[in-house]
């Protein structure tokens, strides 16, 4: 695995910051193309110099895809009840930093 420097490079004039983390945070609005123009580069130009990032994108990208694939019915009930207290556990711990 690649070591990550979350701050890989200064700021432009011209673009906003963009590191690993803030990727992280900003995946589901760029997917839905909800990012600003400006945001938008900068994301995509941290993508071109961030292995992990693309990998990053790339499981999302196929994790949305393989759920909305799914039927409520194939879940089984006891992994619906793990799931669910998974991410309240995990909604709980998260903190946003936008």
């Amino acid at each position: 695995m690649v070591k990550r420097d979350p701050v890989r490079r200064k700021k432009s004039s011209n673009e906003s910051e963009i590191t690993c983390e803030r990727v992280a945070s900003l995946i589901m609005d760029y997917l839905n193309g909800e990012l600003d123009g400006e945001t938008t580069l900068a994301f995509e130009e941290h993508l071109s110099f961030c292995p992990d990032c693309v990998a990053f994108l790339n499981t999302y990208k196929e994790t949305i895809q393989s759920t909305q694939s799914l039927r409520y019915e194939d879940i089984p009930p006891e992994t619906e009840k793990r799931v669910r207290e998974f991410i309240q556990k995990k909604i709980k711990g998260f903190s946003p930093k936008r």
